[in-house]
């Protein structure tokens, strides 16, 4: 049987040559390692235990399952069952439709993602941001902010680009590397087996359902097409090496130059100081130099962003072009209410911040061996900013953001004190981290942490019916700095601090490795901890070796309360999964699972019988 690490690590240098064709990817869903790793990937995700159409979770995984769907690929049985639609809100008051599929469609889905991720990850372009292995938002805002010089943006979205992917066009793509018909015709069963809401079946002729794990690598080797085309745009676009000088800087350098060597012979340096700041006020370049142009390319998933260093009539014609290769190539069309040309003075809104052209100039002066010299720059640098209706929209939970104050949230009084302060800390950990890379984080947090501080405190005075003042007096440790104490079970006293101060926020840099022509393998891990204790084949509870062995998963452990003996052996090992026997699975869930049957250390059963 081969290692899951080192045929993943093959498929993807084989994926580094062009002409290499990939055949019998079918017999590699044969490998029962490989699906261990995909499952090992998948089970820490709480989602795994919202309940698919055949009315399972992931609670109950074993070896036998594996067994089962491998058998049913061998005999060409395997029939993927329709996604569960449910919708989630978008944050412009519409919804987003969400497929869960059924979790032994789920893990047969990531085994799939494994093989083709192998293959095509070495093959995506760097632009590309969207669901790929050490990239995020971050890392394509981090491209953004480089696009300096930028004069004309084009903001592209694609309308309904999930609902409306062309399945033949995408087995078509898949095609060109991929001449596995099984394997192929697997990934068309997911892309047609349709979808249920309401108790009623829908067949899907296009689109891929957002919420399978196959589904976002889907959607970027389709479009990879798009990345690959306008990659050969750029070379065909960018034209010249410099701008052309501009005449009056030129006119005005030379006359600084003979002022300096006159400076030199009689001492007066003021006529060449004058001179030296009006350069300082004049381009040095043709900003408008119709021999110079660029153009820069990022895209996140279906919204993609282009810079244009040229006349708005390039980017008029680039946006032609762009509704012209996707209705003819892709079979696809771009939204024409999120599809803008907008000139770089202006702010553009890309991934939730808020781009912006530097406005007026920044004079650095530094010392060098020859002396002090002074440098302009900023003028065509650009700054990522929050948007103020966000910061205004998350406010609006904890009070009224017009005047900055809080209030108390009834929903939250039932919790415990510790339990309030770890929720304001996440909420505030999770807004202020995504705009972590914002110039303006820390001026758009003080009023926010403000208001939520005042939010905090009247949600306890609530709680404890006292007044905010006392309640802040007591958790108070210093300036800025309040905290809740909690004792653990060794008796020792930890406090927890509520995140209300702009001290603790840190302007974050995207640490990620530069882009490396060599294929990554470490994303292919060796066997973690949960696919040791499931491959050993015995219960962890009673200790038998016999029958089927399953795994058991809960959701958090925040949710067991401790009072079955099962609950509290997991909480001990803070682990969400036990692997057990069927029976012992089974009395777990009618509440039969007692202390009599348990594992003791020295590896034998407790079995307590009544003489």
């Amino acid at each position: 049987m081969q290692n899951p690490k080192a045929l993943l690590t093959i498929l993807s240098k084989m994926a580094q040559k062009p002409e290499v064709k990939f055949d019998n990817l079918f017999q590699k869903l044969y490998n029962p390692e490989l699906w261990l790793m995909a499952y090992e990937s998948i089970a820490p995700t709480p989602g795994n235990m919202t309940i698919g159409m055949d009315g399972k979770t992931i609670d109950g995984t074993g070896l036998q399952l594996i067994t089962e769907l491998i058998d049913e690929l061998k005999a060409s049985r395997y029939t993927p069952k329709p996604v569960r639609r449910v919708y989630i809100p978008k944050p412009n008051g519409k919804t987003r439709p969400l497929g869960i599929p059924s979790f032994r469609d789920k893990l047969l889905q990531t085994v799939v993602k494994l093989i083709l991720e192998a293959i095509y990850e070495p093959q995506f372009s760097e632009a590309s941001h969207g669901f790929r292995p050490n990239r995020s938002c971050h890392t394509a805002l981090s491209e953004v902010k480089k696009m300096n010089g930028t004069r004309w943006w084009v903001e592209g979205d694609i309308k309904g680009f999930y609902d409306n992917l062309n399945h033949e066009t995408l087995l078509k793509i898949l095609g060109q590397r991929i001449t596995d018909n099984r394997f192929l015709h697997l990934i068309s069963q997911f892309l047609k087996t349709g979808y249920v809401e309401n108790w009623k079946y829908h067949t899907t002729y296009s689109g891929t359902p957002q919420g399978g794990n196959l589904s976002p690598l889907l959607s970027n080797i389709y479009l990879n097409e798009l990345d690959q085309a306008i990659n050969n745009k750029i070379i065909e676009f960018n034209q010249g090496k410099k701008r052309r000088g501009d005449r009056k800087y030129n006119a005005v350098h030379t006359q600084a130059q003979k002022a300096k060597k006159q400076a030199r012979l009689n001492g007066d340096w003021n006529k060449y100081k004058t001179l030296r700041k009006e350069m300082l006020s004049i381009p040095a370049s043709d900003p408008q130099d119709p021999q110079f142009r660029r153009l820069t390319y990022t895209r996140y998933a279906d919204d993609f962003v282009l810079g244009v260093i040229g006349s708005k009539a390039d980017a008029i014609a680039l946006k032609i072009w762009l509704e012209e290769f996707l209705r003819d190539k892709l079979q696809l069309e771009l939204s024409a209410e999120k599809t803008l040309i907008t000139n770089a003075k202006k702010r553009i809104r890309f991934l939730g911040y808020d781009i912006k052209r530097w406005v007026g100039k920044r004079i650095f002066r530094f010392r060098t061996k020859t002396g002090i010299s002074t440098k302009r720059t900023c003028t065509y640098q650009l700054a990522l900013l929050v948007p103020r209706d966000k910061c205004y929209a998350f406010a609006k939970e904890y009070g009224n953001p017009t005047k900055w104050h809080g209030k108390h949230r009834s929903k939250l009084i039932n919790l415990s004190e510790l339990e309030i302060l770890m929720i304001y800390n996440a909420e505030l950990r999770g807004f202020l981290g995504y705009y972590s890379l914002a110039e303006n984080v820390k001026v758009i947090a003080a009023n926010l942490l403000y208001m939520i501080k005042g939010s905090f405190f009247r949600t306890l005075a609530s709680k404890r019916k006292s007044t905010l003042s006392k309640v802040a007096r007591s958790m108070k440790r210093g300036p800025g700095h309040y905290v809740i104490s909690a004792k653990k079970k060794d008796g020792v006293v930890k406090e927890y601090a509520l995140f209300c101060s702009t001290r603790y926020i840190e302007r974050k840099k995207v640490m990620y490795q530069d882009p490396d022509p060599q294929p990554n393998t470490l994303k292919y891990r060796g066997r973690t901890e949960l696919g040791k204790r499931l491959s050993v084949q015995k219960c962890e509870w009673c200790g038998t070796q016999e029958g089927p062995i399953e795994v058991h998963h809960i959701r958090k452990l925040g949710k067991l309360s401790g009072k079955a003996v099962w609950e509290r052996h997991m909480i001990e090992r803070q682990r969400k999964t036990l692997v057990l026997c069927q029976k012992c699975h089974d009395d777990l869930h009618a509440g039969r699972l007692s202390e009599k049957t348990k594992l003791r250390e020295d590896g034998r059963a407790e079995i307590h019988r009544k003489v």
